[in-house]
Order: structure tokens, then sequence, then C-alpha cells
């Protein structure tokens, strides 16, 4: 019998089909020696680095992608080497759903903010988190330190030392006349919120104004606040971080217009829905960071050896409509230090 009389078998086997014929041990030898090969043979990663064994499973709960960063999330994975349907599977969930995912099969979990992963660390503590934006990942245990966490998570902390404090600079910048500022809190968990407020105490004897928190944990909550805010004739607003704040944001936004208090806001997308002025992280930039640490656990590091990072920078958003309709114009200063100037 010839080796290579099938003649599907690739040309490099040609060399066998001058033997008129192998003896029964010899292809038996030949055969274990295959087996044995293929065993020894490793798993190799794609060129790219991502890991082509198996399909790994990652949740992902995102919410509302205003800005595009969860698709600058997937686009990054691809640029790893990771493609859905080939060597990665992604379950995709409402934040809502963040629990349910951490209870879940999976290699990690993505969370976007800071009440999602409260929510997922809860469902299961052991489970590996990556997330994208939240204040106080310290204060709230999911690291010991920034440069160690130590735990199961990691990902990007958005409230580095006397960002509160520039916010309130800007702010008073852009309107002199601000001199009762309210601290809008929305943030959830521990030490967000204590940060921001010890931030903005320290500024106020060199900025010349006085500050008061007001605290919400719900929309009736929030509505409540804004309504003691002005009847307290507060004539400026320091919006905290929060979901609370992100998902109202055309309610605060409508409010500060129609009480004609200058606001300044944490995220670009209250400027684009009216607000006077934003000092704000690169969402899409923190969603693409985010992708990397994915990569970097599924390749095996540990969560906890992969130390926190604080937004790389701070972009100024100045809406002019939102400054003409309070009577306000912004200094010449302040336009060359804008990142991004809405009509």
């Amino acid at each position: 019998m010839r080796f290579c009389g099938d003649r599907t078998q690739p040309r490099q086997h040609e060399g066998y089909c001058g033997l008129t014929r192998i003896p029964e041990v010899s292809r038996r030898s030949f055969a274990i020696g295959l087996a044995t090969l293929a065993c020894a043979i490793p798993i190799v990663p794609s060129a790219n680095g991502a890991q082509s064994a198996r399909i790994r499973r990652i949740g992902l709960a995102l919410g509302e992608d205003t800005e595009g960063g969860g698709a600058a999330f997937r686009e990054t994975l691809r640029e790893l080497g990771y493609i859905e349907g080939q060597n990665l599977a992604i379950e995709a969930r409402s934040t809502n759903a963040a629990a349910d995912l951490a209870r879940m099969d999976l290699d990690l979990v993505v969370v976007q903010a800071l009440p999602t992963a409260l929510a997922a660390r809860a469902a299961n503590p052991a489970m590996p988190l990556v997330i994208v934006t939240g204040p106080g990942l310290v204060s709230n245990g999911f690291a010991k330190t920034i440069e160690h966490p130590g735990g199961n998570a990691t990902g990007i902390d958005e409230l580095p030392p006397g960002v509160t404090t520039r916010r309130l600079e800007l702010l008073k910048t852009a309107a002199p006349a601000v001199s009762r500022v309210a601290l809008l809190s929305t943030t959830p968990g521990r030490g967000g919120h204590e940060v921001q407020l010890a931030d903005a105490q320290e500024a106020v004897a060199k900025l010349g104004v006085t500050v008061k928190p007001y605290r919400a944990t719900s929309l009736a909550e929030l509505e409540h606040a804004l309504g003691v805010i002005a009847a307290e004739s507060m004539n400026g607003l320091l919006n905290f971080q929060g979901g609370l704040s992100f998902v109202n944001r055309q309610l605060i936004v409508n409010f500060a217009a129609s009480h004609r208090i200058p606001a300044i806001y944490p995220a670009t997308v209250f400027a684009k829905a009216g607000g006077l002025m934003t000092w704000a992280p690169d969402l899409v930039d923190q969603h693409r960071t985010a992708a990397r640490y994915v990569d970097q656990i599924l390749k095996g590091a540990n969560p906890g050896d992969l130390p926190i990072r604080y937004p790389s920078r701070y972009y100024l958003t100045l809406n002019k409509t939102a400054a003409r309709n309070l009577g306000l114009t912004f200094p010449p200063a302040l336009l060359s230090k804008a990142d991004r100037i809405l009509p």
C-alpha cells in the first residue's frame, strides 16, 4: 500500500510515495510519533498577541454610549487581535444588569461606572473587573492603593487630586460675579463626594466664594435638591460626577438656564445639552485604556497587579450660546485654553 495513495494529500508528502511498502511496525511507530509531536506543539499566540487557543468570554455593561466609547472599546480589542465569534465572545447587558453578568461564567466583566462596579462586586466578589471610569476606587474598596490595587479590579479613577478646585477656578473665570456655589453631588459609594468637597473647600478662600453641598441618590431627591438650590439663591453650580446626574443632565442644564445660574459640569455631553462649560476627561480614551486592561488580563495578568490610572488629560468645552443667554462673555484668556468651543 502506498502512503500517499490519497490524492488529497499535500504535495510535500510525495517523498513517501517512492516507497512501495511500509512495514506494519514502521507505520505504527510513525503514527505514535505523530501523536506525540501533536501533543508537544505549544499553543502559540497570534502575531499581535491575542490567544487563539479558545474563545474568551467577557461581560460588558457600558450603558449609554454618548461619546462613542463603546465602539472605541471594541475597535481596540480588534486591534489587539480579538475577533468576536472567533476568539472572543462578548455578553453585553445594560448597566442595570451588571450583577447578572457577574454571576455568569466569564473571564471578566467590564463596567462603565461606579454604580455598576458596586453592583457587580456585590453579586460576585471574585469576578475580575475592569472599571472604565469611577470616582474613589480606593475609598470604595476596589483597590488598596492606586499603584498596587491588590484585588480583583483595576481601571480608571476619574478623580485625581485637584480636579474640583480646577473646575471652581474655571467657573469663577467665566463668571466672576459668582460667589455662592452649589455643589450638586449624585456621586455614589464612599469617598468620591468627600474628595470633591474637600477640594472645593480648599479653594474657597483663594477664589472668594462660599460652597454648599447638595446630595441626591434618586430622581426625586435630585429634583428636591434643585428646588432648594433655587430657594437658597445660590448663584453658581458645580455638578459632581455621578450616574444620576449623567442620565438627568438635561434636567440639570435646563434648571441652571432657567434660573440663570452659571454652571460647570463633569462630562462633555452636558455642554452639548446646553450647559455653559465642562472640564472633563476623554471618555473614548478611557474605553481604549479599558480594552488594553482586558487584553492584559486575558493574557494572564492579575487585575490587582495592574496600576489604576487617572485620565491622561482633561478637556475644556465652552458653550457660547449658553454664555449669551446668561449675559456672559467668555474672556479671551479662557477661550484660548478651550479645547472645544460650541457656537
